[in-house]
């Protein structure tokens, strides 16, 4: 696992579970690149609860290099139910879709 602070996901939010969550910006390279655990904070909930939002990369083997991680936070897009986050490295485009949180 390789950790690392993308400083332009701090402060985006998405919805998920019918609750909104702010991301830290503190994202986990998993899997060799495989999966993103991010961690984010609920923002509209007075205890506001902390959890790690787990996304997936869309087109497997295409992934980051953890060896090279850098800060590539591209955008988040949503697709109906559907959410993304874009990851954008030179002239390559990763697409990952939030598939589960946990609550930590």
């Amino acid at each position: 696992m390789v950790e690392a602070h993308w400083g332009n996901l701090e402060g985006k939010e998405l919805r998920y579970n019918d609750n909104t969550w702010e991301l830290t910006g503190d994202v986990a390279v998993l899997d060799r690149g495989d999966r993103l655990a991010v961690e984010a904070r609920q923002v509209d909930d007075v205890r506001h609860q902390t959890a790690r939002l787990h996304f997936g990369v869309e087109s497997p083997p295409a992934s980051l290099n953890p060896g090279a991680l850098g800060d590539h936070f591209d955008r988040l897009e949503k697709a109906g139910d559907d959410q993304y986050l874009v990851v954008k490295k030179e002239g390559r485009t990763y697409r990952y879709e939030l598939r589960r949180m946990e609550y930590k």
